[in-house]
Parts: C-alpha cells; sequence; structure tokens
C-alpha cells in the first residue's frame, strides 16, 4: 500500500523565506533527484500565507511558522525505510541544517482518500492548473484531534463537518477542485527512521491534513469562507487553536506519473 510522508518545517534563523524556499527547490530538491533511492514521487509546497490558531487565542500554543511542507510518496513501508535509513548517511539527511529548523519539524505518515468535490475542473485550464484537474493553489490544513475523541469518530466527525461546511460556504463549493485526506496510518507510532532523519524534538501529533486544490491565489477567500464554516459546526472534533492551515505553491521535485 503507498505511503506518503508528509514533513512541515520552517526556515533556520537568518534566512528569508526567499532563500529557503530557493535553497529547499533548487539544492535542495537537486539533491532528492541525484540520490531518489525509493521515492515515487517527491512533492514540495512552497508557503505563500497561512494561519495558525483562532483570533480567540491570546498568543500561538506551539511553534506555529512554516515555509514549505514536502510529500514524499512510497510503495510500501519497508521503501520509505530505505530511503530514510540508508547504509551509508544520505546527503538529504545531512543537508537540512543548512536551511531548516530542524528540532521543529512536523512529520506525518499518511494515507490518501480522495473526497469527491462538488465542482472538478471539467478541462485543462492553461496557466492555471499545475494538472489536468489540479489548481494553482493549493491549501493544506492541519486539523488536530480534540483529545476526547476517538480517532476513528474524528473521521467520521471531519467529514460530516467538511460536507456541511460546504454546504455552508457556496463559494468554497463552487471553486474547490480537489480535495485529498492525508490519515496518519498506523505505522506512524514507528517513526524512529523519521524522526533520526528529519531532527525533530517532540513534535505535535496530527492525525489529518487536508490537501485543497483552487485554480488561483485569488480563491485563497473561498478557503477561507469553508474553513470559518467548518470551525462553528457544533460537534467537537478538533482543537482548532493547535490547526493550522497554508496557502501553497506547489512544485514537482519527483513524478514520473501524469497524475
Amino acid at each position: 500500500m503507498p505511503i506518503k510522508l508528509m514533513a512541515a518545517s520552517r526556515r533556520r534563523p537568518g534566512l528569508t523565506r526567499a532563500e529557503y524556499q530557493r535553497y529547499l527547490e533548487f539544492y535542495h530538491g537537486t539533491i532528492a533527484r541525484r540520490e531518489r533511492f525509493k521515492i515515487d514521487s517527491y512533492i514540495q509546497n512552497h508557503v505563500i500565507d497561512g494561519a495558525f490558531g483562532t483570533l480567540g487565542d491570546e498568543t500561538h500554543q506551539q511553534v506555529a511558522d512554516r515555509d514549505a511542507v514536502v510529500e514524499l510518496t512510497f510503495a510500501n513501508f519497508p521503501d520509505m525505510l530505505a530511503t530514510l535509513e540508508p547504509a551509508t548517511p544520505s546527503a538529504a539527511s545531512q543537508d537540512g541544517k543548512f536551511f531548516a529548523d530542524e528540532c521543529n519539524n512536523i512529520i506525518v505518515m499518511a494515507e490518501e482518500e480522495e473526497i469527491p468535490v462538488p465542482s472538478p475542473l471539467p478541462s485543462f485550464n492553461p496557466g492555471l492548473g499545475i494538472v489536468q484537474g489540479v489548481g494553482a493553489l493549493k491549501v493544506l490544513h492541519y486539523i488536530m484531534r480534540d483529545d476526547t475523541v476517538y480517532r476513528e469518530d474524528y473521521y467520521q466527525y471531519w467529514r460530516e463537518a467538511h460536507e456541511e461546511a460546504l454546504e455552508k460556504a457556496p463559494y468554497a463549493r463552487e471553486q474547490l477542485r480537489r480535495c485529498v485526506a492525508n490519515k496518519r496510518c498506523r505505522i506512524n507510532d514507528n517513526d524512529g527512521a523519521a524522526r533520526k532523519h528529519f531532527k525533530m524534538v517532540d513534535p505535535p501529533v496530527y492525525d489529518l491534513v487536508v490537501s485543497h486544490w483552487y485554480d488561483t491565489m485569488e480563491h485563497a477567500g473561498a478557503f477561507r469562507q469553508y474553513q470559518e464554516a467548518l470551525m462553528k459546526n457544533t460537534r467537537k472534533f478538533a482543537n482548532w487553536s493547535k490547526s493550522f492551515y497554508l496557502y501553497t505553491k506547489q512544485i514537482v521535485i519527483i513524478r514520473d506519473t501524469e497524475k
């Protein structure tokens, strides 16, 4: 079964966001192409903007800023381990200290679930879509599960709240082109290799990261309308003070297929 490894990072001290993103794409990305190991696909999502917590919070409840999220896809868990823990330490694992604040990385090992949307893009949109049916603005929504809710119930409650939010957010319902639920899989509990590779220290745990695609950055308001409707759901399932979302530009580093 395919597995996706999502790593959200922020830039190291002394770097601007532009410097960090250039390094990530052109230098670190080149390293990944040269020592691909078992990577099926490698996507970088460069952060344009985002929001953390709620307007009612007096301060952030954890380290908040993120400058990119990388998505590494593998055919299976052994392939991921072979890439993260090769016989000889990889250049990629040694390179992070030059651009990232590694101890504050957040990883999620996830399985994808495609969520149907009311208005998928019917045909390729030259100059806007990255590939057919996918928009040029990608929003990554990290939703922290409420501690009192079981994981299985949490996914059900989110899906119900998602559908209700789209009904109450007509702009988002019209403009959302694709939606993928990245659900934290059980093997995430065996994350020693990932912790060693990404140099994390006690990262927060996210059971769900939802990817939303829109045509252009100008449609960011559609997601905002949806997100506000989602937070108004009367059923308690998320800790919104520890949740966040990122407006990103998707950049393909490795992908052999047309999807």
